[in-house]
């Protein structure tokens, strides 16, 4: 089944992802895209399907890989320091579970009940897993190849994820975590957003994402979590969390 997604992109005149693994293997998770979401129904994941990628031959796609390029060439120690900290492999918690972690000391300092504390993380798993499912979607819909597909010579700093590269994973994680924990948590809003870019620009400088994969990413990841934010607007306990966690950080 896998091998007949390459086709999508070839129709639009595109070159699509390959494997570059040695020897080749099928492509991580291809049909994850049709998991079922916790807060958008399939339709849903579909209609917030980001736009398609620069094309593989436009003028755009030219200078994104020769920024990438320069990053790779030319990064500097803390550019190479970031896109390590960020890797998040194997054998890591993986960017779910990092922002996971980043999320556990605001749970704690705020002090609620050991329910609200359980709802809370259940709040951001659940954008984490929604990021996912929309991010798949969206990868093997386009199949857009990574920049080390474009230009051979080009050697990542980290490692090369053996999936499609539009949009960033990451970035759409990490777009969703900022915004779930915005809601959660909005005085430390300043402090999400930090995290959020940086997450996202470390793919940059690591060597493995175009520009266009890591804000569209960011947005779409935005989108995504809207969804459970509005759900948590209505599930009964929105008002006393953030009024015990205003009152905690004040």
């Amino acid at each position: 089944m896998w091998a007949t997604l390459p086709a999508r992109a070839a129709s639009r005149g595109d070159i699509p992802w390959q494997s570059l693994d040695n020897p080749p293997r099928p492509p991580m998770l291809p049909f994850f895209g049709n998991v079922r979401a916790w807060m958008l129904t399939p339709t849903q994941i579909v209609a917030e399907r980001p736009a398609p990628p620069p094309a593989t031959s436009s003028p755009l796609m030219a200078r994104e890989l020769a920024e990438v390029r320069s990053y790779v060439d030319k990064g500097t120690r803390e550019e190479r320091a970031i896109a390590n900290f960020w890797a998040d492999g194997p054998s890591t918690p993986t960017p779910p579970g990092h922002w996971m972690f980043i999320a556990a000391p605001h749970i704690r300092k705020a002090e609620v009940s050991e329910v609200r504390a359980a709802r809370a993380f259940a709040l951001v798993a659940m954008v984490m897993h929604d990021a996912a499912v929309g991010c798949w979607e969206t990868k093997f819909f386009y199949y857009n190849p990574r920049p080390s597909h474009l230009d051979r010579d080009l050697k990542s700093i980290i490692g090369l994820p053996n999936f499609p590269s539009y949009t960033s994973g990451h970035s759409t994680f990490s777009g969703g975590a900022g915004e779930i924990l915005s809601y959660l948590f909005p005085s430390n809003r300043a402090e999400f957003e930090r995290l959020k870019e940086e997450a996202s620009i470390s793919r940059l400088y690591g060597g493995i994402h175009y520009r266009s994969d890591l804000e569209v990413g960011k947005e779409h990841g935005k989108r995504l979590a809207g969804y459970t934010v509005r759900f948590a607007q209505t599930d009964g306990a929105d008002l006393s969390l953030r009024a015990t966690t205003t009152a905690k950080t004040k």
